[in-house]
């Protein structure tokens, strides 16, 4: 009985967890909405002239602007914006003969998505054992040295690391592509790695410098001076205490950050020549598409809050105590 009514509980506090995070991020999808259509609608810029070109007569200018629907008022254009979107319509293309935005946008979320898993990939295996070197070495040179370089990774900015790469990998190594993308997997791995190492230069240094302070953190633990103690070895040590509590906090940085990836991707993938979500938006706005870029911001802003959504929930799997200290 004692056990039942404590899984009960625990069963209580994950749905209040549950809904209070999805709540808030519905909210925050709401106002990416308002805020998006507001901003792309005050960017100047004219969608029909684009289309037409400077030599339109102000009639056709007119006629286009109507049949477009962006000549009524804002609060119209908004509230059929938001009716598209609650029956799953995210609209049509003004600049590509109508075309609806979810064939351009959807077959290029693949590409800039397995940019973004293969520079958390590239992160994951490079920050967690840089971020643990630096903070069990008994070198106090190593720890300055992986400091130094992750400072060093930070302030580079991702199109000149791609630049970089570009030049000294692909173009004189010639160990990948210098950009396009392939017709299937596993073909395209031949294409996603060096991007996704260009867009993991920003991740890697985050993750190794919190594995770094965690495990400092853990290693002062009285479990750890006791398994110490007790002569375990050093290596048995780092495996079966400190590495798997430094860990921890690597679950929500990957989730945290899966909105500035995206923003580093558009970057990356101008840089490649990828045919991804980004090359897209840049398209559109020079266009002035306003229909693509409310979709795409849309769509980015609902895989940020899933996203951070799964990492709360995959955290508190992890590590029970969040939710039964609440």
């Amino acid at each position: 009985m004692r056990f039942s009514v404590k899984a009960d509980r625990r069963a209580v506090r994950w749905a209040v967890r549950l809904g209070s995070r999805a709540a808030q991020l519905l909210g925050v999808v709401i106002g990416v909405v308002i805020v998006t259509f507001l901003l792309v609608h005050l960017v100047p810029g004219d969608p029909a002239r684009t289309i037409l070109g400077t030599r339109a007569t102000p009639q056709s200018l007119a006629a286009l602007r109507h049949e477009m629907g962006i000549d009524r008022p804002l609060p119209q254009q908004f509230t059929r914006f938001v009716g598209r979107l609650l029956h799953g319509n995210l609209g049509d293309s003004l600049v590509e003969g109508g075309r609806p935005v979810s064939d351009i946008i959807l077959p290029h979320l693949g590409v800039t998505f397995a940019v973004i898993g293969c520079s958390m990939l590239f992160a994951t295996l490079l920050g967690i054992p840089l971020g643990l070197w630096a903070a069990l070495s008994r070198i106090r040179a190593v720890d300055t040295g992986v400091r130094v370089s992750t400072i060093v990774m930070l302030s580079m900015p991702p199109f000149f690391v791609g630049l970089l790469l570009l030049l000294v990998v692909s173009l004189k190594a010639g160990l990948a592509p210098a950009g396009g993308w392939g017709d299937s997997w596993p073909e395209n791995a031949r294409y996603v790695w060096l991007p996704g190492l260009a867009l993991a230069v920003y991740l890697i240094p985050v993750v190794a410098r919190a594995v770094r302070q965690s495990a400092l953190e853990t290693a002062r633990e009285h479990f750890v001076e006791a398994a110490t103690a007790r002569g375990l070895p050093r290596r048995a040590i780092t495996f079966r205490h400190i590495l798997p509590n430094s860990v921890l906090p690597v679950i929500t940085l990957l989730g945290f950050n899966i909105g500035a990836l995206i923003g580093g991707a558009v970057v990356i993938e101008a840089v490649f020549a990828l045919p991804g979500i980004g090359t897209d938006l840049v398209g559109a706005v020079a266009t002035r598409d306003y229909p693509v870029v409310e979709g795409i911001a849309l769509l980015t802003a609902i895989v940020v809050v899933v996203v951070n959504l799964l990492t709360d929930l995959i955290y508190a799997l992890v590590d029970p105590r969040i939710v039964d200290d609440r």
